[in-house]
């Protein structure tokens, strides 16, 4: 049985191969690995239990066998394998082939927001969609960051409560870190074939976010700026480039949620970085990832209208 073995800073994760099919197993290396692979196997098997998702079903992994958990020993995830092939790097020289793989996965997202969602009132879900996230960010960046503590989050606080009173999203199911690393594709592009990872998803969860993580994250893999400094600038200017903005429209997203234009893209970058922190405790602890990912939106942030 031919093993392909990827080791991540939290986690071995390699697959197993025998006839024409296989599993993908996560070991976890510390208790806060096992944790975040137990909240996992409770989502896969919530996906698998919703008949919503049946026409989609072939492009989730089950998973298999016991629940994780911490030990001693510890106990991996075990889940089927998806079909398809990685995307690859995203290059702006191969036009065609980066429009048909952004088309499917939005395409893909449209679908699925149609299908286990529904529009609501943003401002009924600010504990769950916001404070919960924010909750992260105090409790996992050691004191003594910029980015840590009351005085840094009070006022993104203000700010995404202000942005969220008069929004409205689609509530439903959200995978929380959608980009392309996490996707598979046929030869082609024109169909996505498996979506993994679903460690940070939320079956009532903001599902425009999704769309709005692929567009961001797409850029950046372009070459183009982080995400945090993405978010920043559109803080700053009050909206999104035009070209993000027609393509979210063209798939069914409203990128001014019925209300302020920064809303998307905030709560968008806050559970990218809570899902970050969520996963390992070296996000909190790299100096790099926070001052490109964290301190611009925050100093942004900070400039909002109300802030002592």
């Amino acid at each position: 049985m031919p093993r392909r073995t990827m080791s991540h800073a939290c986690l071995l994760v390699f697959t197993v191969d025998w006839a024409d099919t296989g599993v993908v197993v996560k070991y976890p290396r510390n208790d806060g690995a096992s944790d975040a692979l137990a909240q996992e196997w409770d989502h896969l098997r919530d996906l698998a239990a919703d008949r919503r998702l049946a026409p989609w079903r072939p492009l989730l992994p089950q998973a298999v066998g016991a629940r994780p958990h911490r030990g001693p020993p510890r106990r991996p995830l075990v889940q089927t394998r998806l079909d398809g092939v990685p995307p690859g790097p995203l290059l702006p020289g191969r036009p065609h082939e980066l429009r048909r793989t952004v088309t499917a996965a939005l395409g893909l997202l449209a679908a699925l927001r149609s299908a286990t969602g529904r529009r609501e009132s943003a401002a009924d879900h600010t504990s769950d969609w916001a404070h919960e996230q924010l909750a992260v960010l105090a409790a996992e960046i050691p004191p003594g960051r910029p980015e840590s503590g009351a005085t840094a989050l009070d006022p993104l606080r203000r700010r995404l409560d202000g942005a969220l009173a008069g929004a409205t999203l689609t509530r439903g199911w959200t995978h929380g870190d959608f980009h392309v690393g996490n996707l598979l594709l046929d030869e082609d592009r024109t169909r996505i074939t498996g979506v993994f990872d679903w460690g940070s998803a939320h079956a009532d969860g903001p599902a425009e976010i999704d769309a709005c993580t692929f567009v961001l994250a797409t850029r950046e893999a372009l070459g183009g700026p982080s995400m945090g400094h993405q978010v920043a600038d559109v803080l700053r200017h009050g909206r999104l480039p035009s070209a993000d903005r027609d393509l979210l429209t063209a798939h069914g997203v409203d990128p001014d949620s019925g209300g302020d234009p920064t809303t998307l893209p905030l709560l968008t970058w806050l559970w990218h970085v809570s899902g970050n922190l969520r996963k390992t405790e070296q996000f909190g602890r790299s100096r790099h990832w926070l001052g490109v990912t964290v301190a611009p939106v925050l100093r942004e942030a900070a400039r909002y209208p109300g802030t002592p």
